[in-house]
C-alpha cells in the first residue's frame, strides 16, 4: 500500500466529540445496562457484538497498513474523548487515557 493512513473503529464509549460511536448506533441504550457479565445476555447486545467484531475485521482488511486500537476498551473508560482539534483550541486536556481504572475491584 504505502499509503499514510490509519484505520479505526470507533468502540465503546470513545465517539469523538458531536457524534454516536459505531456501538452505540448498534446497542444504544443496552450499552449501560446490559455490557457486564453479571447480567444476561440480550439479543441487542449479542447482535451489536458480532456486527461491530465484523466492521473492525472489514476495516483492517480494507485499511491498509495502519490500525488503531484505543487503549482502556477492556475496562472501558468514564470520560468522553476529545482529540487536539481547533474547535477544543487544540488541546490534549480530554484525549488521555486512565491506566488506573485496571485496578479498580469489581468483583
Amino acid at each position: 500500500y504505502g499509503e499514510k493512513v490509519v484505520v479505526y473503529c470507533e468502540s465503546h464509549d470513545q465517539a469523538l466529540v458531536g457524534d454516536k460511536t459505531i456501538a452505540f448506533w448498534l446497542m444504544d441504550a443496552e450499552m449501560y445496562t446490559n455490557m457486564s457479565v453479571l447480567t444476561e445476555l440480550t439479543p441487542v447486545i449479542d447482535r451489536g457484538i458480532a456486527l461491530h467484531k465484523m466492521i473492525r475485521l472489514i476495516t483492517y482488511g480494507l485499511g491498509g497498513e495502519g490500525y488503531l486500537n484505543f487503549e482502556g476498551n477492556e475496562f472501558g473508560h468514564p470520560e468522553w474523548l476529545d482529540f487536539p482539534r481547533v474547535g477544543n483550541g487544540e488541546s490534549y486536556h480530554y484525549s488521555r487515557r486512565q491506566f488506573n481504572l485496571i485496578k479498580d475491584d469489581f468483583t
